[in-house]
């Protein structure tokens, strides 16, 4: 849904602009402000239609500051930037959680404007330039060229297929494919790498001093991105953020929340797991999904198309092939 054709238009455009916005929408999009411990977030969005732009976070230490996450639409740079003016900083760095457009495609334009800014991810993109982008952009320009994209798409479509043409600007200039402390920007971080969960490697950040996750697609709303998941190796992802000490986290989709917040959302993400991993029917296990993240949502029908979707993806054995080493 987030990164090829047929599945932006099953789901992105799931929802009419009729049905009321999950809770994420109402986030700011349109500058960066602080959430405390010299960090500044920039809300994404998922407006109906629309691909989505992943959370964005800018914080700063002696040396500088830096961005986690880059957005997918110009209007999300553009706030980046923005932010970044507000504060007087010149970044020196962008870390990325993981490889989603939604979290990447903002790289080129930073590092355009910030040429001595580094770029610090996981090596798994290499893979996905060759594998899972690659069949993505094939299936787009086919439905571009067949005029299947509805036209509120189109531009999105094209967006990415950009950004992944530029697919060596994305790759990361030091790769951290294992856990550990780091300093950036003058700032001391746990880097903590999640092996075959959201993709096939995800970096979160603990940051202690605030004891604050920032865990990108690790937690999204209003459902789990399960695209190219492994269901089971997110479970222990989750697992390691609750025993990390943060009070707070950061999802890559959403608002922030509290402890007790994600040990919610951990806990339906299971139920949702563990139901479509059943036998029952998958009516039941977005029901269940409904009613174990209510407290993250609005009354959305996209958030049950979307669950819908992704239950079959797992009951049909499609991720699979992302648990295997």
């Amino acid at each position: 849904m987030r990164l090829g054709v047929p599945a932006l238009i099953a789901l992105a455009l799931a929802g009419c602009a009729a049905n009321p916005p999950v809770r994420e929408l109402a986030m700011p999009r349109s500058y960066a402000h602080g959430i405390g411990g010299a960090t500044f977030l920039v809300g994404g969005g998922f407006d109906p239609g629309r691909s989505p732009d992943g959370n964005s976070l800018i914080l700063y230490g002696p040396e500088g500051a830096f961005v986690v996450d880059s957005g997918r639409h110009d209007e999300h740079v553009t706030a980046i930037m923005q932010g970044l003016s507000g504060i007087g900083m010149t970044p020196v760095a962008i870390i990325n959680t993981h490889w989603h457009l939604d979290h990447v495609s903002g790289n080129p334009a930073l590092k355009a404007a910030f040429p001595g800014i580094k770029v610090y991810a996981t090596s798994a993109i290499d893979d996905a330039l060759t594998g899972f982008l690659a069949t993505s952009a094939e299936s787009s320009r086919k439905a571009l060229a067949e005029g299947t994209v509805p036209a509120s798409a189109v531009a999105d479509v094209e967006g990415d297929l950009t950004t992944i043409a530029r697919g060596a600007e994305l790759r990361p200039d030091v790769v951290v494919d294992e856990g550990g402390d780091m300093t950036i920007a003058g700032r001391p971080l746990s880097l903590r790498v999640a092996q075959r969960a959201v993709t096939e490697r995800d970096l979160w950040i603990y940051d202690a001093a605030e004891k604050r996750a920032i865990v990108g697609d690790l937690v999204t709303m209003p459902v789990p991105f399960l695209d190219t998941a492994c269901p089971e190796g997110w479970l222990q992802a989750l697992d390691a953020v609750a025993a990390s000490g943060a009070e707070q986290v950061v999802p890559g989709h959403g608002p922030i929340l509290t402890m007790t917040e994600f040990g919610a959302w951990k806990s339906a993400f299971a139920d949702f797991i563990a139901c479509a991993r059943g036998t029952g029917a998958l009516e039941t296990c977005s029901a269940g999904w409904l009613s174990g993240a209510k407290a993250f949502l609005m009354d959305d029908q996209r958030a049950k198309s979307m669950a819908d979707y992704y239950g079959e993806l797992i009951r049909s054995g499609k991720l699979d092939g992302y648990c295997r080493a």
